[in-house]
């Protein structure tokens, strides 16, 4: 299926990406650990039901698509972060095969924490 390239104009929200990496802590529970952050002008819109949905069913929860100009690298282990909402990364696509843009689709986790993820 092809898409349709954003205009400009239509980069209009300032996200962070980010590498997420888990690294285990003495008390036997995680820490997370930031790096490789990069910020981009990009275009967040949410998804129709029907894919929400599919989503739900097959445990691949996808609620925005997320699109910036190219950038090589990006994988499921990174995180979008946009107005305090954290993204988890469910897929990462080059649009329409160009490498002029890329597509992720993601799912909402919800606020970000004072600690910089979701758990606190």
């Amino acid at each position: 299926m092809a898409y349709r390239e954003p205009s400009a104009g239509e980069l209009d929200r300032r996200i962070l990406l980010r590498l997420r990496t888990d690294v285990p802590t003495p008390a036997q529970g995680l820490d997370s650990i930031f790096t490789d952050e990069k910020r981009r002008w990009a275009k967040i819109e949410p998804v129709g039901t029907a894919v929400y949905t599919a989503g739900v069913q097959t445990d691949v929860k996808i609620s925005h698509r997320v699109t910036f100009y190219y950038l090589k690298g990006v994988s499921d282990a990174h995180e979008v972060v946009h107005d305090g909402i954290i993204y988890r990364v469910r897929r990462v696509a080059d649009m329409n095969g160009t490498r002029r843009f890329t597509i992720l689709e993601v799912e909402e986790l919800g606020p970000q924490k004072p600690g910089g993820g979701i758990y606190g």
